[in-house]
């Protein structure tokens, strides 16, 4: 096997590096966005931001010590960097991402624990958190491993072990949680197509937040395999944290435009249909209940029954697990 040059191993660091620092540039903004548009929401979930943005900045601050470590510390010493020791500061950057994987993904299983009907929640939720869990502690055995080798130069001989199915659990539970969140919005369609609308676009948003990271994740997969001794899959790592912590602060900063929409479709079904206008007294809004206790609490309103904002719609069919239909209808706090 040829031996890994400079460009493909800490000139893979240095890219990730820079993709990371622009990825927290979007962290910044949106925990900004949120901050300033939500302030009424729970402090839970304030909180709850608020740690994942330290995280992420714990995150960077450590990436960069490291990339300083081995390109300005170990200059002009290209021999020393071959067989160098892997420092401290890029092992706890793949812990931290970890911690915020872990976070995140945890939020969004909450969310499906509180979709899902009570006779179905638990086995659904559990198959979904042995997932995260598996994802969580192959990414601690691969800390650990690195940590005993010590040289990043060995990171090839645990690839089977570790890091690969490191990368093959993150797929898993991405997957898991964008088809849990899929199904179950799908199981609350109605006849109302202002519901169904914006169920579809919950649903999207759901596809696309598991698209990114498992592209990058089944990337990580290929490039293990394809090139074991290059640190391609560490550049990868470094923005998986990222794209994580946007996902779900895009979640929390989507809920205004997602209610608005909602609200217009529904005005303008009004507005087109005179029948519609006399059937309904007022724009349906219904009473919404909050979604849950947990820290998960988007700060929106749970699922809405169609049959409280629409009397003709209680004869409807049931949805997943015997629950009527009903929509996200989230709040603007």
């Amino acid at each position: 096997m040829a031996t890994p040059t400079l460009d493909s191993t800490f000139g893979a660091i240095l890219i990730g590096v820079v993709v990371s620092a622009i990825l927290y540039g979007m962290t910044n903004i949106q925990t900004i966005l949120y901050f300033s548009r939500y302030p009424n929401d729970a402090e839970s979930t304030k909180t709850f931001v608020a740690i994942i943005w330290m995280l992420d900045t714990f995150h960077v601050a450590l990436i960069l010590k490291a990339i300083y470590y081995y390109l300005i510390t170990n200059f002009s010493d290209s021999d020393q960097l071959q067989g160098i020791d892997g420092h401290w500061s890029l092992y706890v950057s793949v812990i931290v991402n970890l911690l915020t994987s872990l976070l995140v993904q945890t939020f969004f299983t909450v969310q499906i624990f509180h979709l899902c009907s009570r006779r179905l929640r638990y086995p659904v939720t559990f198959g979904i958190a042995i997932l995260i869990v598996a994802h969580f502690a192959f990414g601690i055995e691969t800390v650990s491993l690195l940590f005993i080798k010590k040289q990043l130069s060995r990171l090839s001989e645990i690839i089977l072990i570790a890091p690969l199915p490191l990368a093959v659990f993150a797929v898993l539970s991405d997957v898991a949680i964008a088809a849990g969140l899929c199904v179950l919005l799908h199981g609350n369609r109605s006849t109302f197509t202002h519901t169904n609308a914006l169920i579809t676009t919950l649903i999207g948003y759901a596809i696309n937040r598991c698209l990114l990271t498992s592209i990058v994740a089944i990337i990580e997969v290929i490039v293990l395999l394809v090139s074991p001794r290059s640190f391609w899959f560490l550049a990868l790592d470094f923005t998986a944290g990222k794209l994580w912590a946007n996902s779900m602060l895009a979640s929390l900063n989507n809920r205004r435009a997602l209610r608005r929409g909602s609200m217009m479709h529904s005005m303008n079904a009004i507005a087109i249909s005179p029948l519609q206008f006399s059937q309904y007294s007022e724009p349906p809004t219904g009473s919404p209940e909050v979604l849950g206790n947990s820290l998960h609490q988007l700060a929106s309103k749970r699922l809405v029954s169609d049959t409280d904002s629409h009397p003709s719609s209680q004869q409807g069919p049931a949805g997943i697990g015997g629950r009527p239909h009903n929509c996200a209808a989230l709040r603007d706090t």
